[in-house]
């Protein structure tokens, strides 16, 4: 390619790059602004708002952080919320893979409505079934006498949430576009569907599975509704439910609860910075198949 076509496609592509910068700024500015002001000493943050100087942390302060601590119990939180997640994450893959194959590659009768249900339950939205869930999970309340209430309590924020209509649909889209020559060759060998799927399918589906993960990670780790009508103590609450209760438990401070908000939001920055090529990967690879 000589040099002038490569300023030709430069100049052409210089517009939609300027036009994604200044979208991905106006995304990133309340972020920025949010961390900044984390590092400033109460009296300051509100201070020069409107300009760009609201972005620059002078002078610089550690104590809203050192402060968090003391408004919670900043370790009990995190636990809790990282292993309801994991635990979501665990039981998706044990239960939307297999179902996800089989709506892929297994004929039963009543598979194609069967799916079409499970796809139009995707648009359900959380607060439709709130009740009736809760319903269902107080009908269990006598095992907390058995395994306590914190685990109780993690366990009712988890198992509800492990079976996903969405996941479920993903994973069959991204099953859908793998060879069946990869399986054929495995059922000649003499291998069944549960070996199939463990050994042939869900390895050749990892940017899928990664995705469903990551994308568990983000709604549960940001969850909120669930947990403030399941969890009923300080050592069951999670890392949003324990933001709320900045603003309830005086004294209301700006300085610490935007130290808390950056501290709860870099771990959803961090997994979804590391795993977006997943993401991009299983999308590129899912297409619309049928």
């Amino acid at each position: 390619m000589s040099r002038r076509t490569g300023t030709i496609r430069l100049r052409r592509s210089l517009p939609g790059v300027v036009a994604a910068a200044v979208v991905g700024l106006l995304f990133l500015a309340p972020v920025v602004w949010m961390i900044a002001a984390s590092f400033k000493p109460e009296a300051e943050i509100h201070r020069d708002v409107a300009s760009l100087r609201g972005f620059i942390p002078t002078p610089a302060t550690l104590d809203n952080y050192a402060a968090v601590p003391q408004r919670t119990n900043l370790a009990t939180v995190l636990a809790n919320t990282f292993l309801v997640v994991a635990a979501i994450a665990l039981g998706g893959i044990l239960i939307n893979g297999p179902a996800a194959y089989a709506f892929a590659r297994m004929r039963f009768p009543g598979r194609d409505v069967l799916f079409l249900l499970l796809v139009v339950s995707i648009i359900l939205p959380l607060e439709v079934i709130v009740i009736p869930l809760f319903m269902t999970v107080a009908g269990f309340s006598g095992a907390v006498d058995l395994v306590g209430d914190r685990i109780f309590a993690l366990g009712a924020l988890s198992v509800p949430f492990m079976a996903k209509a969405f996941n479920i649909f993903l994973l069959r889209q991204y099953f859908l576009s793998l060879p069946r020559s990869l399986e054929e060759a495995a059922f000649l060998d003499g291998a069944g569907w549960w070996r199939v799927f463990w050994r042939i399918a869900l390895p050749n589906a990892v940017p899928a599975v990664v995705t469903v993960v990551l994308l568990d990670f983000v709604v549960h780790w940001n969850d909120f509704l669930w947990p403030l009508v399941v969890c009923t103590g300080q050592d069951t609450r999670t890392v949003q439910l324990a933001l709320g209760n900045f603003f309830t438990e005086p004294p209301i401070s700006w300085g610490a609860i935007l130290a808390y908000a950056t501290l709860a939001t870099a771990p959803v920055m961090l997994v979804f910075a590391f795993g977006q090529r997943w993401i991009v990967q299983s999308v590129a690879g899912t297409g619309v198949k049928g």
